[in-house]
C-alpha cells in the first residue's frame, strides 16, 4: 500500500511541476498581452460605416 501511495504522490508531483512550468512559460511568452478594456468599439459608428 505504501508503494502505491508513493507512486501516486510522485505522479501528482510531476503533474504539478509540469503545470507550473507551463504557467511560467505562458507568462513569459505573453508579456505584451492586451490588458483591460481599452479596445471598446462604439456600436453606432460601426453601424453607420456598414450602411
Amino acid at each position: 500500500m505504501k508503494t502505491f501511495l508513493k507512486v501516486l504522490v510522485s505522479i501528482f508531483a510531476v503533474f504539478g511541476a509540469m503545470v507550473g512550468a507551463l504557467a511560467i512559460f505562458d507568462r513569459f511568452t505573453n508579456k505584451n498581452r492586451i490588458k483591460g478594456n481599452y479596445l471598446e468599439c462604439d456600436i453606432e459608428e460601426a453601424e453607420e460605416e456598414i450602411e
